[in-house]
């Protein structure tokens, strides 16, 4: 299954549709998508819309949700020209459910940095990992942003 840089997709959500766009596959083969600001009620998008700012970025398995059905082709569009895929991100480092800080992770090498603080940079450092498409609608139907994800 081939899937061309710029893709768009729809995932149905209890709001309507949510969308993201495939950017490119990372260096160990998974596939990095911007998570589209609109949720609309139509499997529809415009190249203004997909030129807004996305919610983030993340890896995302694009392939296997779409042999699935969980996703569906909405159209090609052009990647914005300012859009460039985030070199880090971060995750909650918790260990036997006491949180500890955050994890830093070079989305290149892997490699963490504990920090227990945000900076107002880190906060808009999107999640490392790959959220599966039950994690992706629940953070659509909730609006959730990188700002609020303290």
């Amino acid at each position: 299954m081939k899937i061309q840089e710029g893709e768009v997709f729809a995932i149905q959500t209890k709001l309507g549709f949510g969308f993201i766009q495939y950017i490119k596959p990372d260096q160990f083969g998974v596939e990095i998508v911007r998570v589209l600001e609109a949720i609309k009620n139509e499997n529809q998008i415009t190249q203004k819309e997909v030129d807004m700012p996305e919610r983030f970025s993340v890896h995302f398995v694009v392939k296997a949700a779409l042999r699935k059905k969980l996703i569906t082709k909405t159209g090609v569009f052009n990647i914005p020209n300012d859009y460039s895929v985030p070199e880090k991100g971060r995750e909650m480092h918790n260990v036997r459910g006491q949180f500890l800080g955050w994890h830093i992770v070079d989305q290149k090498t892997l490699k963490r940095e504990l920090k227990q603080q945000l900076s107002s940079e880190d906060l808009k450092l999107p999640p490392h990992g790959h959220p599966n498409d039950t994690l992706l609608r629940e953070w659509l139907e909730n609006d959730w942003r990188l700002e609020n994800w303290q």
